[in-house]
């Protein structure tokens, strides 16, 4: 019997008799339900805990893989540094000692220092002297295509270098005429155009002489370039052999750009002669060419205000 509101007692009903079941049913419910619960976030939390000390395990297996890597990258170049160094005093003092070297000697130093040391050195007068040395050698003949040789191996691997940033164009000279060979003949000069990074330049190249017996070139290269309105102009005269390495024997031009020509082959009897003029950044230049500080600044600056979002952009006052 259960008792209403005013204290009167009345039969029990199918509500009645549920609630009394259901109400500990209830309580075992929620006492599952917060066991579960606390199971699964334990669960969760130790299984996070778990990830994070792997990930923390990883990265300082990676960084301590980083040092060492660093650290025996520096050791490596400190030894390659000091080899080289030692190498080149040793290569240079034979050639500065008191004493004569037989011309075997002096070419064979040349082509160690030339393989080693051709992207920092300019050793154009070195190929000169034992040009000097080896002119009265009854090897002559072998020794100044041993110099041929390692001076053409070294400019295709600079070529092959800043051509991989950089352009380039070909001409044959006339050394009769000094002139260059063309499809509607020759002409006095020719010109080219070359863009790289976004900037066109023009090339005109001249033949002022030639000597057959130096096999050389001597050239003028006038290097125009446009900007709006204005146009910049740079000529220079030189004379080319197969001793002018581009990385090393080039022409600064404004944003921190060279040029270089080099010569392929130079065919006294044919009377003609082959060269390659290269367009390329200076970033490719050899070990002792620096960009200038201005030109530094503004490649920074152009490059802030190419990463700046247009949002953020003043917007421009009216007129």
């Amino acid at each position: 019997m259960a008792e209403d509101s005013a204290g009167r007692k009345r039969e029990r009903d199918g509500w009645d008799k549920a609630e009394i079941i259901l109400k500990p049913v209830g309580g075992l419910f929620t006492a599952i339900a917060v066991a579960v619960l606390g199971f699964w976030t334990s669960n969760y939390v130790r299984s996070r805990e778990v990830r994070e000390a792997a990930l923390r395990e990883r990265l300082q297996t990676r960084d301590t893989n980083a040092r060492l890597y660093s650290e025996l990258t520096s050791r490596r170049e400190e030894s390659e540094s000091a080899l080289r160094k030692d190498m080149f005093k040793s290569i240079i003092d034979s050639f500065l000692r008191s004493g004569r070297a037989t011309p075997e000697q002096e070419v064979l130093n040349l082509e160690l220092l030339v393989y080693n040391f051709h992207e920092s050195l300019n050793l154009k007068p070195l190929f000169r002297h034992i040009e000097r040395v080896i002119k009265d050698s009854p090897l002559r003949a072998e020794y100044t295509a041993r110099l041929n040789r390692v001076a053409g191996e070294v400019v295709k691997k600079q070529m092959l270098v800043i051509l991989e940033g950089g352009t380039s164009f070909d001409a044959t000279a006339n050394l009769k005429t000094l002139s260059f060979r063309g499809p509607a003949g020759d002409a006095p000069s020719l010109a080219k155009d070359l863009v790289l990074e976004g900037i066109r330049r023009n090339f005109k190249l001249e033949v002022l002489d030639a000597d057959r017996k130096s096999e050389s070139l001597q050239l003028r290269v006038t290097v125009r370039t446009g900007q709006g309105s204005r146009v910049e102009t740079t000529s220079t005269e030189f004379w080319l052999d197969y001793f002018d390495f581009p990385m090393i024997d080039n022409t600064r031009l404004p944003h921190d750009q060279r040029f270089a020509v080099i010569l392929n082959n130079f065919d006294a009897a044919g009377g003609s002669a082959d060269i390659t003029l290269a367009f390329f950044p200076g970033k490719y230049t050899g070990l002792r060419e620096k960009p200038y500080y201005d030109e530094v600044l503004a490649k920074l600056l152009a490059e802030g205000e190419k990463g700046t979002p247009a949002e953020t952009e003043p917007t421009p006052a009216p007129r």
